[in-house]
């Protein structure tokens, strides 16, 4: 599918796809704004940090095609009207990370530009941490990760660069999969390592306090991301349903705000259901958001348990912008 973008932008074949695009807009995806602090990355985390020029870049970018920023909010009162719209972006943020609240907030704050910011409330509780970016930093320092999971030892070689990405993966899927539930399962990984979680948690997640505060600047919209960042798909409906609507009493409870707007954890076709949309929707949220690929359409008003978003990545940024403006590839191959 790479490939195929690419043929696609460079070519400039996208550009023929524009007028024939009903698209109304898009929801952009961002995890992380950082500025790169030359020390070893693995490229599976690495997609989902951005820097600040990318983020100023990509306001430039919509801006210079007369886009509007909109909240989610003015979305959904948008396509719900049936009246014709000028294009709009919307820009989300997942999970809850410091650099959200610290180096993304001044950018957009500066611009004037609308975003949610999606928390997962285990983070700030300090309940759990970003064991992903914790795998991370442990395969980069190590040549073998030893550990008890679901009864079964596993020794798995990390000394070689690639090993240590296929380790990355390997391991990602065994805690996403685990019969005793992630937070288990991440203990299980890493505990043995001796890891302090609360450093970890503080580090890189916003405290409620900061929270609060951004929840008060009328640009930024809170909205829920499970309590324990779960691949809700795999769990129960009651626990699917605990961790969808617990998240949203707790954000109420710590910070006053209603809260209406969620985002699915990982976000796949594989961890979101139908289940999951009638869940959200049972429980009166706005919108709830995926990490599929696509556009916004005017059928989306009957779906919006299920919006498909862009994600803004280190690579290809400008690439990948370029074909969900010309409504190519979410148009033709991603209508959710």
């Amino acid at each position: 599918m790479q490939k195929f973008d690419s043929f696609l932008y460079s070519s400039g074949f996208s550009k023929m796809a524009r007028p024939f695009a009903p698209f109304l807009g898009h929801i952009l995806m961002i995890h992380r704004v950082v500025e790169p602090d030359g020390k070893p990355r693995l490229p599976e985390n690495q997609l989902y940090e951005i820097t600040p020029a990318i983020l100023k870049n990509t306001i430039r970018f919509f801006r210079d095609r007369k886009y509007v920023f909109k909240s989610l909010d003015a979305m959904v009162d948008g396509i719900q009207t049936g009246e014709k719209l000028e294009k709009f972006v919307c820009v989300t943020f997942d999970d809850g990370y410091t650099d959200t609240c610290t180096t993304a907030y001044n950018i957009l704050k500066e611009e004037g530009i609308p975003f949610c910011i999606y928390i997962t409330t285990d983070f700030p509780d300090r309940k759990a941490a970003f064991w992903w970016n914790m795998l991370e930093e442990s395969l980069l320092v190590s040549d073998e990760m030893r550990f008890s999971l679901d009864g079964k030892e596993h020794r798995i070689p990390c000394a070689a660069f690639q090993q240590k990405r296929d380790a990355f993966r390997t391991i990602c899927r065994l805690v996403l999969n685990s019969e005793n539930g992630i937070s288990a399962a991440w203990k299980a990984v890493f505990e043995p390592l001796g890891l302090d979680r609360t450093t970890w948690v503080e580090r890189l997640a916003m405290s409620w306090e900061q929270i609060n505060q951004l929840g008060r600047d009328p640009l930024v919209t809170i909205g829920a991301h499970t309590c324990s960042h779960p691949s809700l798909a795999g769990l129960t409906e009651e626990e699917a349903l605990y961790e969808i609507r617990d998240s949203r009493a707790i954000i109420r409870e710590k910070t006053g705000l209603k809260v209406e707007h969620f985002a699915y954890p990982y976000g796949s076709t594989l961890d979101v259901t139908d289940r999951e949309a009638r869940l959200a929707a049972s429980l009166g949220f706005k919108t709830a958001v995926t990490t599929n690929r696509g556009n916004v359409y005017r059928y989306h008003r009957k779906r919006l348990m299920l919006l498909p978003r862009i994600n803004v990545s280190p690579i290809r940024t400008m690439e990948e912008l370029t074909l969900a403006a010309d409504g190519c590839i979410p148009q033709t191959f991603f209508r959710f």
